[in-house]
């Protein structure tokens, strides 16, 4: 299911650590919930949040992995 769609605001570093947040050219906020480096550029990459049971996950156009969010409130 998906929650949020569309694209990342200004650039994308890939995932970092728990303090990375993630927002959406709409105000939607979500931030790394998990533990996972991945570096990857990109300028207003199109990306979604889908659930998977009871986690979010931030899927973006372009990489092969996701990685669990929570939405900032």
């Amino acid at each position: 299911m998906i929650e949020t769609e569309g694209h990342l605001k200004e650039k994308f570093e890939g995932f970092n650590n728990f303090d990375t947040i993630f927002e959406f050219d709409n105000g939607a906020k979500w931030q790394q919930a998990e533990y996972k480096y991945h570096y990857h550029y990109a300028y207003r990459p199109h990306a979604k949040v889908i659930r998977e049971g009871g986690n979010y996950f931030l899927i973006v156009d372009g990489l092969d992995n996701k990685v669990m969010v929570r939405k900032v409130s």
